[in-house]
């Protein structure tokens, strides 16, 4: 074999010296690579197994990264390659099968000495699948979890929905990797696993990060769009597991936290103590009512797309995201009841995780004009995109979308006119939903059933006759990605446009979750 192998970045290749050995073929699904053993070498002290996340392969931990080095000065450190690294993202029971594979293979090498697994984002999901669902437990320790979405990423609910749909098609965002972990996904996968007793097995500590910045990257970006505090890509709330131990949440965004020098400090010793059982917090996921600020549009491009959205007074600041599979350096908005138009030189940001491949063009208005707004852009080969628009309004905490107990509806809540005279209690709502039939957790659906999307629409509802609520259609099993649109006036009388995405999983009982 070369003494050098290449990763799957350009230009990049690793000297394979860096290595102790490596089992299987470089940078190929299954492939085991064992690091240099420590001086002096305790073998009393766990095996560390890094398991990267979605769309990653193993030189996220090695590459423009200290956490081997570190890790490496006293503890045997693995490194794995998932379905991932050929570029085809898998969901968590395929990647918990491969996993449980090389954890046997692992264990094996280093005749049964215990393991302990650190998972990054999607990695920590995979691992805990191949423990719990895979029958692996017994072989590890611990699981370090580094920034995982456990409850699921409403970026990934986004990039799963019908505006998305497009853009998605075009870029392979739709993969089984992401559809996994829609928040509806994840929830039913953790009331499938949390309480069974294989969870006991092993010791769970959490890791999250706090900071989606810097402004306009692409974790300021996915910020705007996630509920609550997060690191642009993962919620704390859905880091966190009800029977973990929460090791930190620190000011890093979701690339910072994967680094060596801000997180190994953080986990360091508990590799090597025992798990705090009587200061552990007991962290529940609870479903609220969800301010509406965002609206989502999308479709086809080839040549100039178009959209045009409405702001109501009050509105302090909005971002306005453009995203395409092809980079642009300028996006044309006209104002409302404005014959001229004004072209913004924007700087495109390249996506590196739920909409891999494309480029996002953000531009930022600060107390924009009430009225209708118009924004074009121009791409020279045929495209698709994905609009969105994040207000920071007053008005957002007047327009919720309420759960109902069985999680298959929702009720709109709208405020009051202010005078009877105003129309702004006739709203209308539509909803599309995407439905996927249940691919059994483990096994890949038939790709002419998974692509069969079902579309329900509701108009023209009025909340002086009836409350605004959306239902579920009964499919049967499956997940139902819903868009919901809704227009109407502010209490005041102005135009007001909003957008949420919903995802639920039911599963065949008819239970949602």
């Amino acid at each position: 074999m070369d003494d050098k192998w290449s990763v799957n970045m350009p230009h990049t290749v690793f000297n394979r010296d860096d290595f102790a050995e490596l089992i299987g073929q470089p940078m190929k699904p299954g492939t085991i690579i064992i690091g240099h053993p420590p001086s002096p070498l305790d073998s009393s002290l766990p095996v560390i197994v890094f398991i990267q996340g979605l769309r990653n392969d193993s030189a996220l931990w090695y590459r423009d990264n200290n956490m081997y080095d570190l890790a490496g000065e006293r503890f045997q450190t693995v490194f794995l390659e998932l379905h991932d690294t050929a570029g085809v993202p898998k969901s968590n029971w395929e990647n918990g099968e491969i996993l449980a594979s090389q954890l046997e293979q692992i264990s094996s090498y280093f005749e049964g000495r215990k393991l302990f697994l650190i998972g990054y984002s999607k990695g920590a999901v995979d691992a805990q699948t191949a423990l719990v669902h895979f029958g692996k437990h017994h072989l590890a320790e611990g699981v370090i979890s580094i920034a995982a979405p456990h409850f699921g990423s409403e970026l990934a609910d986004l990039a799963n929905s019908r505006p998305a749909g497009w853009l998605a098609n075009l870029i392979g965002a739709n993969n089984e990797g992401t559809k996994s972990l829609q928040t509806g996904v994840m929830n039913y996968f953790r009331s499938i696993t949390d309480e069974l007793s294989e969870v006991g097995s092993n010791k769970y500590y959490t890791i999250a990060g706090d900071k989606a910045g810097p402004l306009l990257s692409l974790y300021s970006i996915g910020g705007l769009f996630i509920q609550g505090t997060s690191d642009g890509v993962v919620s704390v709330s859905s880091s966190r597991l009800p029977y973990g131990h929460e090791l930190a949440v620190g000011d890093w965004n979701h690339a910072e936290i994967r680094l060596g020098t801000n997180v190994y400090p953080v986990f360091r010793e508990t590799l090597t103590t025992p798990f705090p059982y009587g200061e552990k917090h007991r962290f529940f996921q609870e479903e609220s009512e969800e301010e509406l600020a965002i609206l989502a549009r999308g479709g086809k491009q080839s040549g100039t797309a178009a959209e045009s959205f409405f702001v109501e007074n009050g509105v302090e600041r909005v971002v306005l995201n453009w995203v395409c599979s092809q980079e642009v350096s300028k996006i044309t908005l006209a104002r409302p009841r404005s014959k001229t138009k004004k072209v913004y030189d924007v700087k495109p940001v390249r996506d590196d995780a739920y909409f891999y491949g494309a480029w996002h063009h953000c531009i930022e208005l600060d107390a924009p004009k009430q009225g209708e707004w118009h924004i074009s852009v121009f791409t020279e080969e045929e495209s698709a995109y994905l609009f969105l628009v994040k207000f920071h309004s007053s008005q957002n905490t007047l327009y919720r979308l309420v759960p109902v107990l069985d999680k298959k509806s929702w009720q709109i809540a709208v405020p009051k006119a202010a005078s009877y005279r105003l129309p702004s209690r006739n709203f209308n709502v539509t909803y599309e939903v995407n439905f996927e039939p249940s691919v059994n957790d483990r096994r890949e659906a038939d790709p002419l059933s998974a692509a069969a999307h079902h579309n329900y629409f509701v108009s023209s509802r009025s909340a002086e006759d009836e409350k605004l609520t959306i239902t579920l259609p009964d499919n049967g099993e499956g997940t139902y990605n819903t868009t919901i649109n809704i227009e109407g006036f502010t209490p005041s009388g102005e135009r007001i446009q909003r957008t949420a995405v919903k995802t639920v999983y039911v599963d065949n009982e008819g239970t949602a979750y």
